[in-house]
C-alpha cells in the first residue's frame, strides 16, 4: 500500500473503466467534499467556492475523468484545482489594485512557496522569478513542506 492510499481514507483509488461509468450525482456524491475542499483551500469564500464546485461537476471535462490514465479521485483534484486557480486569476486581475500580492519578498519560507504554486497557480519557474530564488531552491521548499506536513 503506498501513501496515497494509506491517506486516501475511503476513497476508491481504482480508475473508472468503461463498464464502470458513474453519473453526474454519483460523482458529486464520492468527491464533492474532496473537490470542495481543494477549491476552498485556493478561493476561502464559501460562496463563491460552491459556485466553482458546481461547474467542476457540470463541466464536460469530468466525463473525461472515465477515462483518465489514473483515477477518476485523481482527475477530480486536477480539475477542481484547475478551476478554482483559474477562478482566483480571474478575481485577482479584476482586483489589480496593488493589494493582490499575499506575499512579501523577504519570505520564502516553504509555506508561502508552496501558497504560490498551490494556491495561487503559479509554475515553480514563476514562484522563483516571484522571489527572486532559483527553481531548485523552490523544488527544495516542496520538498521540505511536504516533509513538515507529513511529520505534523
Amino acid at each position: 500500500m503506498n501513501e496515497l492510499e494509506r491517506t486516501n481514507n475511503g476513497i476508491d483509488l481504482h480508475p473508472v473503466g468503461k463498464n464502470n461509468q458513474l453519473t453526474s450525482l454519483e460523482v458529486y456524491d464520492k468527491y464533492g467534499a474532496m473537490a470542495y475542499g481543494i477549491i476552498l483551500q485556493i478561493v476561502p469564500q464559501p460562496h463563491l467556492a460552491q459556485e466553482i464546485l458546481v461547474s467542476v461537476f457540470s463541466s464536460p471535462q469530468l466525463q473525461a475523468c472515465n477515462s483518465y490514465p489514473f483515477t477518476f479521485a485523481v482527475c477530480v483534484i486536477k480539475l477542481a484545482r484547475a478551476k478554482a486557480v483559474e477562478a482566483k486569476r480571474k478575481l485577482m486581475s479584476l482586483a489589480q489594485d496593488g493589494t493582490g500580492n499575499t506575499f512579501t519578498k523577504g519570505d520564502r519560507s516553504p509555506q508561502v512557496i508552496f501558497d504560490l504554486a498551490f494556491r495561487q497557480g503559479f509554475t515553480p519557474d514563476e514562484v522563483a522569478q516571484k522571489l527572486d530564488i532559483s527553481k531548485s531552491e523552490v523544488l527544495r521548499a516542496f520538498h521540505d513542506f511536504f516533509k513538515t506536513y507529513r511529520n505534523s
